[in-house]
């Protein structure tokens, strides 16, 4: 859980501040703690490091780095390895971004009438704004899901499931795509479904909707007729994302002709989980699913970064 993201110059004077989520402490008196934290780190050590303090419930994760300390305040169970790669990409946003040469910069410029007060304040305003947007993205990463199979499989009522909604009474096929968001709790973050339909005319409109998507979830209605279709889409999968993640849903495990999760995944050469979309005694399982499957990539993005040393 992060509680909040915090940034201070070496007078203890906040750069940046927000509190994503209420403190059992008060808010002012935490942000006081930190702000005397920032002046008491410039008096011992000017040294980059990230390091991290516990207190009771919480954990601050920080660094310092170009004479400014940055502070993650999290929960005591969070990770703080993960925590520190976020603090390294947030760092080397926020420098370029909201640097103090720019500010004065543009304070000289005032100074020989150049510009006023109030652009000042617009251009602080402006570069604050958007690295906020940045860091929340940093912070609060979303993935893209793709949901692809032929129609009638399933795709919409998989969908439903994860994300808690009440399942139609009668069949209703997707029109071409239907986005929709979720936030999921494991780290966090938003999850991007694009739910895309099944039918023939609309299957032009696969590939270029594929860019960007972290995860693609197949969906068969485990029928024999329908494997070998539900094997053509996943070869057009690979073909377009090679690396990209496939979860391959057994939908329709009810039916007397269902074929078993085990026989569709020798078939298909991957792992087969067997569902049935329209239970909502199911959600558990496609959650889980979703959480082992999104650590997996998580895991694999943070190996692609050099680990970081904190010293608590």
């Amino acid at each position: 859980m992060i509680y909040g993201l915090f940034i201070f110059d070496w007078s203890g004077k906040v750069l940046f501040q927000k509190f994503y989520k209420e403190l059992k402490y008060d808010n002012e008196l935490t942000l006081h703690l930190l702000r005397e934290f920032a002046a008491y780190i410039q008096k011992i050590d000017h040294s980059e490091r990230i390091e991290c303090l516990s207190f009771e419930n919480l954990k601050f994760v920080y660094s310092v780095y170009d004479v400014k300390l940055f502070v993650l305040c999290i929960g005591k169970n969070d990770d703080e390895m993960y925590m520190a790669n976020k603090l390294i990409k947030l760092q080397k946003e926020f420098i370029p971004l909201v640097s103090a040469a720019k500010v004065e910069k543009v304070e000289d410029a005032m100074e020989q009438e150049e510009v006023d007060e109030e652009t000042i304040k617009q251009v602080r305003e402006n570069s604050f704004g958007r690295f906020e947007l940045i860091a929340d993205e940093i912070l609060f990463p979303f993935f893209k899901m793709a949901i692809l199979g032929q129609g009638g499989v399933g795709k919409t009522s998989l969908l439903k499931l994860v994300i808690g909604e009440e399942q139609d009474s009668a069949y209703v096929p997707t029109i071409g795509v239907d986005v929709k968001e979720f936030d999921f709790e494991p780290k966090k973050m938003k999850l991007v479904f694009w739910d895309f339909s099944g039918q023939q005319r609309y299957r032009r409109l696969w590939q270029p909707f594929l860019e960007g998507a972290d995860i693609a979830i197949l969906v068969t209605d485990s029928k024999v007729q329908n494997l070998s279709e539900t094997k053509g889409i996943f070869d057009l999968i690979k073909a377009e994302k090679p690396d990209i993640k496939v979860i391959l849903v057994a939908n329709k495990q009810d039916l007397p002709d269902a074929t078993p999760p085990e026989t569709i995944e020798n078939y298909m050469g991957i792992k087969a989980y067997g569902f049935v979309a329209t239970d909502p005694n199911y959600r558990k399982k496609i959650l889980q699913v979703l959480k082992h499957t999104i650590s997996e990539l998580v895991e694999a993005k943070s190996r692609k970064t050099q680990s970081p040393k904190i010293r608590t």
